[in-house]
């Protein structure tokens, strides 16, 4: 299963990291350019100096003037290096001590820049940025180089760069945890859509209120047309349930009519007609009384045991008034399941106990762990146990072949039990009848 959440935080990981490595080049380039060139700057005010500080003896021998120079080319390595080549001058700093300086000729007006390995001492390896300029005094041609040891500041630039580096990790993982904040903020607000579309599968209500029901509003299409396909399947099978109900009232009358066209057949015909019509009959009344028990559709809703069962039982007790039908279910139970399908179901168990038993008949219902269990119990005469084990295969219904075609009672019972994935087994009842015992999973 995809998360929305670790695919927002990859897309936006990949969308900083495409946009922020090029900001990070930048700016570590933009860093060294600067400080190249402000190191240039000042290796170019040195050569100014050096040449100011030039001087030539009557001999025609140059010679440099400390005294208008700092330390730092006086020093041994200090990290400041200059040398002057021109025709037989050959001039250096102090601070070279016996390394050599680079041999470089260049001609007047031509300056130049680069960076190279220095002077190795120990652990310690310099890197040298080198400017050299080619210049003429009293027609005299010379080279003035200059140099300075980076090697302290690029190492103060790898740490700036780890640093930074660091700050920015923090900084993504700050980031992280705000925007995991956000999106867990703003999928609470589906949390009521979640719990109405829950309370929709348990029958708790009917739609999802979408037009009153504060929704975020890329949500509330989702959830409007939710309600249209809710109000349309309703309409559906309560039209359909209602349909078949009246279809079974209008064939009454035209049943009547053939039943009293078969009395002027012959008797064999007579016989054989009146088969048929009574198979009909059974039927229309089958479906008849499932009308009457369900009452007015209302597909969707949950099972309130303490509102429905009285009046199936009351109309039971007017079509059987032999039977004795008592019932054992815990007070205010509200079954998950829906209202039409368990008033067929317990309806049908109940019309096969009180049709073919009579005499007194138990309802248990009751909850456990694993979900609901519904037991009736009847004192009448029974299934033999090889029909029991036919009876509840797939596609066998025993129960049409009873006496005048005693109706689909336990195959209606068990299509909708196995529409809710439990289980419908027969049992025998002590001391006689049967016990159908119907077990319901929690959805």
């Amino acid at each position: 299963m995809i998360s929305v959440q670790q695919q927002l935080h990859r897309q936006w990981l990949l969308t900083l990291f495409v946009i922020m490595l090029p900001l990070l080049l930048l700016a570590d380039y933009g860093v060294r350019e600067m400080t190249t060139h402000y190191i240039l700057d000042r290796l170019d005010h040195d050569a100014e100096s050096l040449i100011s500080a030039m001087t030539e003896d009557e001999q025609g021998v140059w010679h440099i003037n400390y005294d208008r120079l700092g330390n730092l080319y006086q020093r041994v390595y200090s990290g400041h290096y200059f040398a002057i080549h021109g025709g037989d001058t050959d001039l250096h700093s102090r601070s070279l001590w016996d390394h050599p300086a680079p041999d470089i000729r260049m001609q007047e007006g031509q300056s130049q820049h680069w960076q190279s390995a220095g002077i190795e001492r120990g652990s310690h390896q310099e890197a040298w940025l080198s400017y050299a300029q080619g210049i003429r005094i009293n027609d005299h041609t010379f080279t003035v180089w200059v140099a300075e040891d980076i090697a302290p500041l690029m190492h103060l630039l790898h740490q700036y760069r780890l640093i930074a580096l660091a700050l920015l990790g923090g900084a993504m993982c700050l980031l992280l945890l705000v925007q995991r904040r956000q999106l867990r903020q703003a999928f609470s607000r589906l949390h009521p859509l979640q719990q109405q579309l829950r309370e929709l599968r348990l029958g708790e209500r009917s739609s999802l209120n979408s037009a009153v029901s504060d929704f975020p509003r890329e949500v509330q299409p989702l959830a409007e047309e939710i309600d249209r396909l809710l109000a349309l399947l309703q309409e559906r099978v309560s039209r359909s349930r209602n349909a078949l109900g009246n279809l079974a009232h209008e064939m009454k009358r035209p049943l009547q009519q053939l039943q009293l066209l078969s009395d002027q057949l012959n008797p064999q015909q007579q016989q054989q007609q009146q088969d048929i019509l009574q198979q009909l009959q059974t039927l229309i009344q089958r479906e008849l009384k499932r009308a009457r028990i369900v009452g007015l559709s209302s597909p969707g809703r949950q099972t309130r045991l303490d509102e429905e069962l009285p009046p199936l039982i009351h109309i039971l007790q007017q079509l059987y008034p032999g039977a004795c039908i008592r019932c054992d279910y815990p007070p205010a139970a509200v079954m998950p399941q829906d209202r039409d399908d368990m008033l067929e179901l317990l309806g049908n168990l109940l019309d096969n106990a009180c049709k073919h038993a009579g005499g007194e008949i138990q309802l248990t219902i009751e909850r456990d762990d694993n979900g609901w269990l519904l037991s009736v119990s009847d004192q009448g005469p029974g299934i033999d146990e090889s029909h029991q084990a036919r009876l509840l295969q797939r596609g066998e219904r025993l129960d049409e072949e009873g006496p005048e075609g005693s109706g689909l009672g336990l195959a209606i019972a068990q299509d909708i039990v196995r529409s809710y994935h439990g289980t419908l087994t027969l049992a025998h009842h002590e001391p006689a009848g049967l016990s159908v015992i119907v077990h319901l999973p929690v959805r």
